[in-house]
Formats: C-alpha cells, structure tokens, sequence
C-alpha cells in the first residue's frame, strides 16, 4: 500500500535550515527531476519511491523498507561513469563534454571528499581531449567509491532497516567547515544533522560551482596545485535555482579560470536575463580552498566570502564579459595553457564593493603591480574600456577627457616618427613606458595639475581641447584628480599607435599565462 503521508519532508522556509541545506535541498529537487525522466513510474523505482516537487518543498513516499528506498535514490544519484570519473544524475551529462567531467570531478574530490577515508582511488587515467580541434594528452585520478554512494547505510538502522530518529555525524566530505582534524578528537570535531538533513547535505555538490583560482603574481614557473573557489548560492525558488545551474553547463572550461573571489560570484550569475526582470537580487558565498603548503594532502578552507548582487552590478559584469577580452589558452601535446585577463576580476572586485567599475584601478595597476604585469593588459583591452565608458551616462564625461588626452598623446608620438630614420621602427613602447612613469610622479592635485598642463602643452596645437574648453573645465573641476588621473591612465591603455602594436590582437600578455595541468594534481598525493 503506498504511503499517503511523506517520509521525508523538506522546506525552503524551515527555520532550522543554513545556506548549506538549501543548497542540498536544491541538488536533490534536481536530481528529482532527472530520475522522473529516467523512471517515469514509481513502480519502476526501488521502494515504489515517489515524490511531490514545488517551487519551494519537496516531499518523499515510498513503500516498505526505507533502507531499500533511500539506497536506491542514492545509488541511482551518486555513480561512476566507466572511466572512474564522479556522475551526478542531477546534472545534464549529456550537456557536459570530457573537460567539463573532468573539471566536476576534481573540484568534487578537492574540496567533498578531501580524506581518503570517503574515498577509494582507482588508476591514473590517461584519455585524450579534443581543444580548439587539436588532441590533448590528459591525466585524471580515477575512482573506484566515493561515500556518498553507499550513504544509506549511515541513515538507517542496521536491525530495523528504518530511518534512524537520533542524529547523523557528518563530516568535511558531506558538510564544509566540519574538518576531522586528527583521528584522536574525530569523534569531538564532527558535526550532527537530523536524518533527512543528512541526506540532503549529500546534494551540496550538484549545485555547487567551481572554479580554479590563480594568484597573478606568483612564480608561475613553479608548479603549484590548484586552487579551488566554490560558489555556494542563496536559495530562494527550487525551479529557478535548477535552471540556472543546468544553464552554466554552457560555460567553457577556460571561463571557469579567474583571479578573484567576487569575479567567481559573478560568473554563477552571468547568464540569468537580467532585464527581463523587474526586480533582482541574489546572495551567495564563495569558499577558498587550497592546500597550506607543499606537503599537504588536503586541501584547507582559506577564506569565505559572503557576497550580494544586484540587478546594475550584474548587468556591468555582462557588459564587461562582453567587451573585455575572454580568458586565451594554448594548447601542447600535454598541457593546456590558460591567460587569465585579469581585468574582468578587477571590474568584479569593484563592483560587488558598490564602487564604479573602474574606481581601485590605480592602486591595483599601478601601486600594486611593481612588475607591470596588469598594466599590460591593459592594451589587449582598450576597446573594452571605451566601450563600456560610452554605455555608461556616468562615465560618458570622461571621454571627453581621453579625447583631449589622446590628442596631445597624438602629438608627442608625431614628433617621435617625425624624429626616426626611415625603415626604423619608432620607439613608441618606450614612450608609452616613459607616459605611465610620467603620471606616476603625481601624488596630489597641484602635482597632477602640473602634469597635466605640461603634458597638454607638449602635444601642441590640440584641436579637440579648443572645440570642448568648457566641457573639459567643468570636468576638472568637479572630478577629483585622483579619478582623472586613472581616466589619464585608460587613455594611454586605450590609444592605438600606428605602425606595430606591441601585443597579439586576439590573446592577453604572455606575462601573465596561467597553467591547467591535470597531471600535477594526479601525482600530489
């Protein structure tokens, strides 16, 4: 006889929920919603499991044995494929190419199942992938179990085979933050869920996003493991959160590379149609993970984040995705080399804090950037800058300011060709060098001012200024100089020289090339 009151019953709204029980809650709605595909009948299901789905609960039936229900549910959800790699039912598989599966499964094995004691590993797997239609060598550490899998027995009582009604330890495999320090206190450092909690903690990873973070300013030349960011989102409607997640399966692998914890909040929602919308909001906490030194094995929570978006900051961070180079890889026979543009990381950094798009570019650029490292790439994304200063009402006074600017700038470099020998090539590098050490000597507004006096007059006869004088006074004067001078910086990033450029039209500088090599990861432990 089939049960008319629910097993299991779980609820967006239920008091006694975290982030972190929504999210699983989430996961398995979409698991759910993939096995009603697959099995459309429950009697095709063990236990006769059925359920009732809405856009904010979710409630479990079955027949019989609870131990026969719950062990099929979460057989059927948690599998291998043939080649040892993690298969979540809730995600489209069918949807996600090789890379992906690969990306999925060592961002669930980096940061779920970290102890090998929730896991056992299978043999180092050599496959090939396809990239920008050439053939890539790629190592992946298989695996043979993983506990998720087996999870029923922990829900249910051994002799009764029914749900337990007492608490479920869990640890940092199934809940993050609950770290088995060492096997002496494990027993003190676990944490407690009710049953039907336990269970839907499983889930946390379906929904879960991840994203390989890099440190621009570290050696890249020294192998280092990867770093993991997870993006852990705010439920508020099952259905939407389903949707969207299944949508960033459309995402490439190289856009899943980023150097900043806001950029990783962002991309989760890049692809939400924003203005369709009347009103947005949206909440979500991003998770460092990486390994504290060379000779660990687990990797550490580092660093969590707590971020809110709205409608404007996501519609900027679209814009820029749009006009802003994207992330360039090279591909070898073994390797595959990702370019991070830094730049779309700044933007996000600036816009979760409130602040205008372009408002810490000076310290990060300038201050920060000793190498000048960033402030290369600044060149393979002037058309970005422009583009979005021209979509933006606020920020349309400031090209006026990069006109003028450009203008003297037009000037100076007329003098230097004016100056080199026929069939030499113009040392316009140097002078773009010679520009930002210039700019860099201000350090208050009557140093700044002074600058740019001097600078306007070196560039001669300036038309542009002449036809706006009164646009340009007003601008000076109700800007803060510390805003012009990083508009004085984006106009030397964003003018194009004649002659040759001193970067690749299509790729971001060689100086800050990233690597994704899966065979380091393979051979850490």
């Amino acid at each position: 006889m089939v049960a008319t009151e629910p097993k299991i019953s779980l609820s967006l709204d239920a008091a006694d929920t975290t982030i972190m029980h929504r999210v699983g809650m989430t996961g398995l709605y979409m698991t759910l919603k993939r096995l009603e595909k697959q099995y459309p009948s429950s009697r095709q299901r063990g236990g006769h499991i059925s359920w009732f789905l809405t856009a904010d609960t979710i409630e479990l039936f079955w027949e019989g044995s609870d131990f026969v229900a719950l062990s099929w549910l979460i057989k059927e959800s948690f599998q291998l494929d043939d080649t040892g790699l993690i298969h979540l039912t809730g995600l489209d598989n069918h949807a996600i190419d090789l890379r992906q599966k690969i990306h999925i499964h060592e961002g669930i094995c980096a940061v779920f199942l970290r102890h090998n004691k929730f896991y056992q590993a299978g043999e180092v797997v050599n496959t090939e992938l396809t990239v920008e239609e050439k053939k890539v060598e790629y190592r992946y550490k298989s695996l043979t179990w993983y506990a998720h899998q087996t999870f029923a027995e922990k829900l249910c009582d051994t002799d009764t085979q029914q749900l337990r009604r007492d608490y479920v330890q869990i640890t940092s495999w199934l809940y993050l933050g609950g770290i088995v320090r060492h096997a002496r206190t494990q027993n003190t450092t676990k944490l407690e869920e009710k049953p039907e909690y336990a269970l839907t903690l499983l889930f946390v990873p379906v929904v879960c996003h991840y994203c390989l973070f890099h440190i621009l300013s570290e050696d890249l030349k020294e192998k280092k493991p990867h770093r993991y960011l997870v993006v852990i989102p705010e439920i508020q409607d099952f259905e939407d959160a389903s949707q969207r997640r299944w949508g960033l399966q459309q995402l490439e692998t190289k856009q899943l590379h980023i150097s900043s914890l806001e950029e990783a909040s962002l991309l989760y929602y890049s692809l939400d149609d924003v203005y369709t919308e009347g009103s947005y909001y949206q909440a979500c906490q991003v998770w460092l993970y990486e390994k504290m030194n060379q000779a660990s094995h687990q990797r550490t929570l580092m660093r969590v984040e707590e971020i809110k978006i709205d409608k404007n900051t996501l519609i900027t961070y679209q814009q820029a995705q749009k006009y802003f180079q994207p992330n360039y890889q090279r591909v070898k026979p073994k390797q595959i080399f990702i370019t991070v543009n830094p730049i779309r990381s700044l933007i996000a950094d600036n816009l979760v804090k409130g602040n205008h798009w372009w408002s810490n570019f000076w310290e990060k650029l300038v201050i920060e950037d000793s190498k000048g490292c960033l402030f290369n790439q600044l060149f393979t994304n002037r058309e970005g800058f422009i583009i979005m200063a021209e979509n933006s009402e606020e920020d349309k006074q400031y090209l006026i300011f990069i006109k003028v600017f450009q203008q003297a700038m037009k000037g100076n470099f007329a003098k230097i060709y004016a100056k080199t020998e026929e069939g030499k090539e113009a040392p316009i590098k140097k002078r773009f060098e010679r520009l930002r050490a210039e700019l860099n000597t201000c350090y208050d507004e009557l140093s700044f001012q002074e600058y740019l006096s001097d600078f306007l007059v070196r560039g001669g006869i300036n038309k542009y200024f002449n036809q706006h004088q009164e646009e340009i006074a007003l601008l000076i004067k109700k800007s803060s100089w510390q805003e012009l001078r990083v508009w004085a910086l984006l106009a030397i990033a964003s003018y194009k020289a004649k002659g040759k450029t001193t970067n690749k039209d299509n790729s971001l500088s060689p100086n800050n090339q990233q690597l994704e090599d899966v065979n380091d990861e393979s051979e850490e432990e």
